[in-house]
């Protein structure tokens, strides 16, 4: 039987304990520790909360802190691929984004060169008119223009 009486005084003896213990790196927990507790504490009958509190309320809550360091690992051994996929995707839809604004930006530019475009059209199409409207007025003036030097040309003679 491994005698842990003195090694367990001297760290409850310690003044930092309970500050250690909040600030305690769970998520760094070495596998070994865990396989000896999964292994050999978690598996004890006697290693259950109420029970360890006839005995110590200390104990009971360093009982209950072991169950939740255990928990913890587990559900965290699950959920840290999980976090890298996010961290990964969310590098992609970040990249993804980038690339949508700057896709976004281009076609701001085009609209607004297609505006200008249109803007041009319109101004040519009605100048166009207003020329066409001038060739047609042109031809009847050359029109009567001739029409009115003939009829003179017969008064000549």
């Amino acid at each position: 039987i491994l005698d842990y009486w003195g090694p367990s005084k001297k760290v409850l003896g310690d003044m930092n304990f309970l500050r250690d213990l909040k600030e305690y790196d769970k998520d760094n927990i070495p596998v070994a520790v865990m396989q000896k507790i999964r292994s050999e504490y978690l598996t004890n009958p006697e290693f259950d909360p109420p029970k360890v509190a006839k005995a110590s309320s200390a104990a009971e809550g360093l009982c209950k802190w072991i169950m939740a360091m255990e928990v913890y690992d587990r559900v965290a051994k699950v959920v840290a691929p999980k976090k890298a996929r996010l961290a990964e995707a969310q590098k992609s839809l970040a990249e993804t984004m980038e690339l949508l604004n700057q896709k976004r930006a281009e076609l701001a530019e085009v609209e607004h060169h297609l505006e200008n475009l249109e803007r041009i059209f319109q101004e040519k199409t009605e100048e166009k008119a207003a020329l066409e409207d001038q060739v047609e007025l042109c031809a009847k003036k050359l029109e009567r223009a001739s029409k009115l030097i003939g009829g003179l040309g017969g008064e000549k003679s």
